[in-house]
């Protein structure tokens, strides 16, 4: 696979908008380290703000980078979960607080 392809793949991932704030999870700092092997597959880490984010919201966000992956060519395989730190929690509320659509 060239590295084109897996570009294209981690761009893909990198467009997933949250469902209820209009910013990218990228921008976000949800979204961490993308990474495609050369079959295609990729992994990657959601670093959540909060321990008790409802699971539909995070089931919403995986099946949505799910889908991000396979419409480049790609096929989420793993995801990982942790935490973010009270900086990066902090960026994520200011963010949030501009950007919320409810």
């Amino acid at each position: 696979m060239s590295d084109n392809s897996k570009q294209n793949i981690i761009n893909a991932l990198e467009s997933v908008e949250h469902p209820s704030i209009a910013a990218t999870l990228l921008h976000l700092g949800i979204l961490r380290d993308p990474v495609v092997a050369d079959d295609h597959k990729a992994t990657l880490t959601l670093a959540l703000p909060f321990p008790n984010i409802p699971d539909s919201i995070r089931d919403h966000m995986v099946n949505s980078l799910a889908v991000a992956a396979q419409s480049a060519g790609g096929q989420l395989v793993e995801v990982n979960v942790g935490l973010m730190n009270d900086e990066e929690r902090q960026n994520f509320l200011s963010i949030e607080q501009q950007n919320w659509r409810g």
